[in-house]
């Protein structure tokens, strides 16, 4: 009776020498930028529309997460490993971007259950985004 082997393969295929963070870096520059330009067509609707402004806090965390959903995803495809906690990363690194630049252009910075609550919402969005992208 001939007894077969088994070859050992991880459950996911991790590509080699790949390091994480500047990947990440480019997910959250991916993240900022489609932000950057949503911003810039809403301005241009809001200045030349009877819309009220009223919709802004709604447009803006909308934004935020459909922001952190394409950078998730992005990171997450080409990584293909660890989809949650690149995922995650990339959600609370663009949330402590946005916040940073918040504070430097509007000059206020959220009370810290405030920055906590983002923070927490950043991640957990950018980690169900990872999970959805490593999944399609």
């Amino acid at each position: 009776m001939e007894v077969m082997r088994v070859k050992k393969m991880p459950a996911v295929d991790i590509k080699s020498g790949m390091n994480a963070l500047p990947v990440i870096g480019k997910g959250v520059l991916l993240a900022l930028g489609f932000s950057t330009v949503v911003f810039l067509l809403a301005s241009l609707v809001l200045s030349f529309t009877a819309i009220s402004e009223n919709i802004v806090p709604y447009l803006s965390f909308l934004t935020s997460i459909i922001s952190i959903f394409i950078g998730s995803i992005f990171v997450t495809r080409k990584l293909s490993y660890k989809g949650w906690l690149n995922g995650g990363l990339t959600g609370l690194f663009y949330v402590l971007i946005i916040l940073v630049l918040g504070l430097f252009i509007a000059g206020e910075f959220p009370i810290f259950t405030g920055f906590l609550t983002k923070a927490f919402l950043g991640f957990a969005f950018g980690a169900i985004s990872g999970i959805i992208g490593m999944n399609i």
